[in-house]
């Protein structure tokens, strides 16, 4: 089992009064949004009247534990996804790097464009617009303690688990399951070597960090963490604005 860094003090830099880690947050963002039906791609879906990348763009650039915003976007989306970045007034944004088939790819070129200058690595889809500052620095505490970090929200239902015929084996403790979102945040070292190594059949980055034998922390979420997939999650996001 790979074990998390220790934190000492080479790792804390005393920044504005307050010791905390130097933080780049990274939002895929290359999304095709298919099942959402609304003709353009995920990113760019209006929501309140505004591109749906730009709330969580506009909490990351607000949010004083964030240091740096890195974007991965569809290639001839770059310059689109630049300009929404500028007229939503966002500060920390370093760089819209270009996405690639799969958000793993998407993620994987952010990382190559960050380099080891930062200290904590978090990661928020671009899909999940309402997410909050309080979420964001609880991880990013969680991953500088642990090593690494999911947002995660308890399971209310009953959980079974199915064979393959879809008969019930067993009833899970659901006190004890979580539904993942991001953000997820890791210390740069334990994601980068996490990237490279991955293989195959993992949906996520702490699946990733997971499968290099490291724990992960789970931080409690929000049901308003919800992730925008189909027209109702659309609806549903909009009355929570």
């Amino acid at each position: 089992m790979t074990r998390a860094p220790s934190i000492n003090s080479n790792f804390w830099g005393k920044r504005g009064g307050v010791k905390r880690p130097k933080v780049v947050a990274i939002v895929p963002a290359a999304g095709y949004g298919r099942r959402l039906g609304a003709g353009k791609k995920k990113p760019f879906v209006l929501l309140g009247g505004k591109p749906l990348v730009s709330y969580a763009l506009k909490t990351l650039d607000g949010c004083k534990a964030i240091d740096g915003i890195v974007v991965a976007a569809k290639r001839p989306c770059i310059k689109r996804l630049k300009n929404i970045a500028k007229q939503a007034g966002i500060r920390k944004l370093i760089d819209v790097v270009a996405g690639g088939k799969t958000r793993f790819e998407s993620v994987r070129n952010c990382m190559k464009s960050i380099g080891p200058t930062f200290d904590v690595v978090l990661i928020h889809d671009a899909a999940r617009p309402l997410i909050d500052e309080d979420t964001i620095e609880r991880s990013i505490n969680a991953a500088a303690r642990f090593g690494a970090s999911i947002a995660g929200l308890p399971e209310s239902d009953t959980v079974k688990l199915a064979d393959k015929g879809l008969f019930i084996k067993k009833t899970l403790d659901r006190n004890r399951i979580f539904r993942a979102q991001t953000p997820q945040a890791f210390r740069y070292e334990l994601i980068k070597k996490a990237y490279l190594r991955a293989g195959a059949g993992v949906t996520d980055d702490a699946g990733l960090v997971e499968a290099i034998g490291v724990r992960v922390k789970i931080v409690e979420g929000s049901f308003r963490n919800l992730k925008i997939t189909t027209k109702e999650d659309l609806k549903i996001a909009e009355a929570l604005l």
